[in-house]
């Protein structure tokens, strides 16, 4: 029976496919039957496997199933016993067999029930445990699994993390707990180091001892803080930090820890003071710029209207920079630029101000030199001296050596009303007075500077609308020959000014160069001259008009073309047109200056150098250009036959100009005997008052009708090649 059983175990264990209920009822089912045959075979014993019907199907399938078989178990038990009058021994009831049977089965039910129901409880309970255990079992894989998550994310931050212990100890500063791989990679230090340690290792002499104040007093009181400042690295490299600390408290509410977030703003920092470096400083040579400088005069006006003390403001010009720039090229004015720079600066005090405000110009403040404007003035002046010293000493730069000079404006304050715009544009002013004055010259301001200034202003911008407003007129001087009659002209420019009447030529040409509207005052003059040209040969007269053009206007890209527009668009003869320019156009850009003069004379453009010998008077050039003429200055002709000395010029440049085949015009004759020398020195061409008073075209016309009713062809040889 036993083998037999122990088979149909092994099957049992075996059918896996067989469910697991199916299996259990056909094990429950090899124990009661076996509890069954050991009851009727060997008797009370088998009473043991009864037992274990009910208690397994407690443990295999819950408390109704053993109940189930409780019952089974008793009605079996009572059954099988009183049937098969098994022998049981009970005192006073060997005589009543059913009565001995109930007792047994109560008796044997009462203890099955309770060891069976004891069992399921506690299996209940144990699966309940069980649940309870998985479930915290699965809370503690999730949290661990968050731990990592956060441990792995802070480790990967690009922000430090640094955790301190609110610390118990005498000296009161936390000690760190935990750094993460960022703090660790940025200041080099590694963990070890640092564990247990207070937070004063990263700090170090320009870090800022008020931020540290107030980031103790934050954390002692337990409340945030927010700062930036300088901490250092194990090597000792300085670096901006960027800090936030918060407290932790426990669940006790008791704070126990600071955590402190870093983030390394050292670009950031460093981008911030190079826009400011940007913003308030020049670039080339790291001098305050006109923002600061603004800044700065505005304070140390406040100052001054305070404190009564004066003040003064230089303004510097280096004079003839643009040389240096064109010959040797920005490169080397830069360097020129950097050693003014730093001598301005090894002059002054510290208090006192250098700035460049642009190209070539400083501007210099000196702080409270007297208490009185005649002390200041003589103050200023000094200073002024030694700087225009300091900047006329040579400059090497790569084993050449380059000279400067300057010109320097001065003003003083505090002034009534004065304002840091007014302080700047009176020193300026000044300085242009020291440029009209010939050059490295100190000038003082003064109110009427201001007028003039402002007067110039009207001026220029009055010229600018004259054109169009009809306000200027084409004046014509006649040139005569020996004899006296017209074979030639130059047309010259008068204005009328409304409110001003006439305006001198000698006032508004050069306003009219400095501010650029000679190039407007240009075109005109071109177009009146073909205009004028045309009108000319209408009344018979064929010789050539003269016009004077400035280096700006003869500069233009476009100016060839300029003067081929205006001769299609008015018919006139280039021939008939002879473009006047100074010595002062062969300086700059030689050769396209030549290049372009040779584009202008085959379109028939003749060209004559005026003011000969007052400006850039380098033989060579003569050679090279395609002149027509030369144009003696008046300031020659003046004293002559008087001056030996004018004279020698004159005679020198009349037979120079024969042997290169040069035609010569005399300006400025105004006498006989000045006229009666220069027919005899063989000079072919005389204008002057002695001829003829400049005129309007219109006016010289009719004079000429009135006294050559007949009119004649003049300049034969113009009039043949036209």
């Amino acid at each position: 029976m036993d083998a037999l059983a122990i088979v149909w175990l092994a099957l049992l264990w075996r059918l896996r496919s067989v469910s697991y209920h199916l299996r259990v009822w056909n094990f429950l089912a090899l124990l009661f039957l076996l509890g069954v045959f050991f009851l009727s075979v060997v008797g009370p014993v088998g009473q043991i496997y009864l037992m274990a019907f009910p208690v397994m199907a407690a443990l295999l399938l819950g408390l109704r199933p053993a109940i189930f078989c409780l019952l089974i178990n008793a009605i079996t038990l009572l059954s099988v016993g009183y049937l098969l009058d098994i022998n049981i021994q009970l005192a006073g009831l060997d005589d009543k067999p059913f009565m001995r049977w109930i007792v047994v089965t109560l008796n044997f039910s009462l203890i099955s029930s309770i060891i069976t129901v004891s069992c399921g409880v506690l299996l209940q309970r144990l699966e309940k445990s069980l649940e309870q255990q998985n479930i915290i079992t699965q809370s503690l894989r999730s949290a661990i699994e968050e731990l990592r998550l956060i441990s792995a994310a802070v480790a990967q931050l690009s922000d430090m993390i640094v955790i301190s212990r609110s610390s118990e100890q005498a000296d009161g500063e936390p000690h760190i707990v935990f750094v993460n791989e960022a703090f660790e990679r940025r200041t080099g230090y590694q963990r070890v180091d640092v564990i247990g340690k207070s937070q004063r290792s990263f700090h170090g002499k320009n870090t800022r001892q008020d931020e540290l104040e107030r980031i103790r007093h934050a954390v002692a009181q337990h409340q945030s803080v927010r700062t930036e400042l300088i901490a250092y690295t194990k090597a000792g490299e300085e670096y901006w930090l960027e800090i936030d600390i918060q407290p932790l408290a426990d669940s006790d509410g008791k704070y126990t820890h600071e955590v402190m977030v870093g983030r390394d703003i050292t670009a950031r920092k460093k981008a911030e003071a190079d826009i400011h470096l940007l913003a308030y400083f020049d670039v080339l040579t790291g001098l305050p710029n006109r923002r600061l400088l603004l800044d700065r005069i505005g304070v140390l006006l406040a100052t001054a209207q305070r404190t009564s003390l004066f003040s003064a403001a230089l303004f510097i010009d280096l004079d003839h920079f643009k040389f240096i720039n064109d010959a040797r090229g920005h490169a080397t004015g830069d360097s020129v630029l950097k050693h003014v720079a730093h001598r301005l600066s090894g002059l002054l005090r510290e208090v006192d101000t250098v700035a460049r405000i642009g190209g070539d110009e400083f501007v210099v403040l000196i702080c409270n030199i007297a208490n009185n404007l005649s002390s200041g003035a003589a103050v200023a002046l000094t200073i002024a001296e030694k700087i225009r010293a300091a900047v006329s000493q040579p400059i090497e730069i790569e084993g050449q050596t380059y000279t400067s000079a300057c010109s320097i404006g001065v003003t003083l304050m505090p002034k009534p009303g004065q304002s840091k715009e007014d302080l700047l544009r009176e020193s300026d002013t000044a300085m242009y007075r020291a440029k009209m004055a010939g050059r490295n010259q100190i000038a003082f301001f003064e109110e009427s500077m201001q007028v003039e200034v402002e007067q110039r202003l009207t001026l220029v911008r009055d010229l600018a609308a004259a054109i169009g407003l009809g306000q200027l007129q084409m004046y014509m001087q006649a040139q005569v020959d020996h004899l006296g009659e017209p074979i030639g002209a130059e047309l010259l420019m008068r204005w009328n000014h409304p409110e001003r009447g006439a305006v001198s030529p000698a006032l508004f040409i050069p306003m009219a160069e400095e501010s650029g509207v000679i190039l407007q005052l240009g075109d005109w003059v071109l177009q009146q001259a073909c205009l004028a040209s045309l009108s000319l040969r209408a009344r018979g007269w064929y010789f050539p008009l003269s016009i004077n053009v400035s280096p700006k206007q003869f500069r233009q890209t476009d100016f060839v073309g300029k003067v081929r527009a205006a001769l299609a668009a008015t018919g006139a003869q280039a021939s008939d047109l002879i473009f006047e320019v100074t010595e002062g156009l062969l300086i700059d850009n030689l050769q396209q200056t030549i290049a372009r003069m040779h584009a202008l004379c085959e379109l028939g453009i003749r060209f004559s150098i005026d003011d000969f010998g007052t400006g850039y008077s380098s033989l060579s050039y003569l050679k090279r250009l395609p002149l027509y003429e030369l144009k003696i200055d008046k300031s020659f002709v003046h004293d002559m036959p008087g001056d030996p000395s004018d004279t020698a010029i004159v005679q020198s440049i009349l037979a120079m100009a024969k042997h290169l085949d040069l035609r010569v015009v005399a300006e400025g004759v105004e006498t006989r005997e000045q006229a009666d020398f220069l027919i005899a020195s063989g000079c072919d061409r005389l204008q002057g008052y002695l001829f003829s008073r400049p005129v309007p075209l219109s006016v010289w016309l009719d004079l000429q009708d009135q006294t050559l009713p007949a009119r004649r062809v003049i300049d034969t040889s113009s009039a043949s090649s036209l």
